[in-house]
């Protein structure tokens, strides 16, 4: 009995001692800079930003007062040009507006009131079920407020064999973001002066597999959002985000028209999506998903400065949609479409 007792023993201290090790080795490391949320690396991993930021912005609530929401396409809108607040840039991949919601509650909980919320929306924010990233490392959803949530949290960054994998890739990745940290600290934007190499060629347009059109739920999380801003006194805009024009015709192909529509019922916004002068040329972009900087600063133009281009204007780039011209602006975006040869649905 003596003998299995120290045997006992012996197993637990060595088990405590493997499992240490095993936890400092994924700490170390850390491919999805979650333990680094303060001063995440460059590493050559998509980083989850939906965890690192909200983590950084409750630690930093005094330093902003208002907020940007999006996928990784607001990641290069440069929100320390905005005009009305001090800005930092939520967006994370592929978020969308359920995770918004639920972020901003957490934060609000945590005593961080923004006095902004500017949303930017676009195909995936209505074709992207969120319920997909809890199996994503990268989109790992920001653990509720219980012991067994953090718990299970942490303990999906603790596979070595994924972080093996990481950091084969890791250790000879060769940075070029210098201000990479920095920013994250300063902003949470991305590399503002990052040059586009974007050819067209044959691309086609950017499409998930998964994709599926998710009207009545977006809507529902719209309201919401909508209401947890006015009890709050916050000022909430919203825009949508100019889609290169091969990835708009396959959004609009499989109902993205209609969630425009559904969207002015809940909340008025700014639409930059169509087909027009920026989202059909490809020195916008750094490929068929994301846009360069420059095209958000023509955004900011309209949407703060009220500053309106006509000719874009005509062409659906920057128009303030609402119930009450909705009819009249989907027919436009029809239109287009039907003069460009594209097939809607149920038509």
């Amino acid at each position: 009995m003596k003998d299995l007792r120290k045997f006992i023993i012996k197993f637990a201290v060595f088990s405590i001692i493997v499992l240490s090790f095993f936890i400092v080795i994924n700490v170390v490391i850390d491919p999805y800079n979650i333990f680094h949320y303060e001063y995440p690396r460059n590493n050559g991993i998509e980083a989850n930003k939906n965890f690192i930021k909200t983590r950084y912005l409750i630690n930093h609530k005094d330093e902003f007062d208002s907020l940007l929401f999006g996928s990784s396409r607001a990641g290069f809108t440069d929100v320390e040009a905005l005009p009305d607040g001090k800005y930092y840039n939520l967006c994370s991949s592929e978020a969308v507006p359920a995770e918004h919601v639920r972020l901003l509650k957490i934060l609000i909980r945590h005593g961080f009131v923004p006095k902004n919320v500017t949303v930017m929306m676009d195909d995936i924010s209505c074709f992207v079920d969120p319920a997909i990233h809890d199996q994503m490392l990268y989109r790992l959803p920001y653990p509720d407020d219980t012991v067994s949530s953090w718990f299970d949290f942490y303990v999906k960054y603790c596979d070595i064999l994924t972080t093996w994998e990481a950091w084969r890739e890791v250790k000879d990745y060769e940075p070029t973001d210098d201000d990479y940290t920095a920013r994250f600290r300063r902003s949470g934007s991305e590399r503002l002066n990052a040059p586009s190499s974007f050819h067209d060629e044959d691309e086609v347009g950017y499409w998930a597999d998964y994709y599926e059109l998710r009207i009545d739920e977006v809507m529902a999380d719209i309201k919401e959002l909508k209401q947890i801003c006015e009890d709050n006194n916050i000022t909430l805009r919203i825009v949508t985000n100019p889609l290169y024009y091969k990835t708009y015709q396959r959004d609009i192909e499989n109902g993205y028209i209609d969630f425009l529509y559904a969207l002015a019922g809940e909340v008025d916004y700014w639409n930059f999506s169509s087909f027009s002068e920026i989202t059909m040329n490809e020195q916008n972009y750094y490929e068929t998903s994301h846009f360069v900087p420059a095209v958000s600063y023509k955004m900011m133009d309209v949407v703060y400065y009220d500053k309106v281009d006509q000719v874009l204007w005509d062409q659906g780039f920057g128009v303030k949609v609402s119930r009450e011209n909705r009819d009249e602006f989907i027919y436009f975006l029809k239109f287009q479409a039907e003069e460009r040869g594209v097939v809607l649905p149920g038509e």
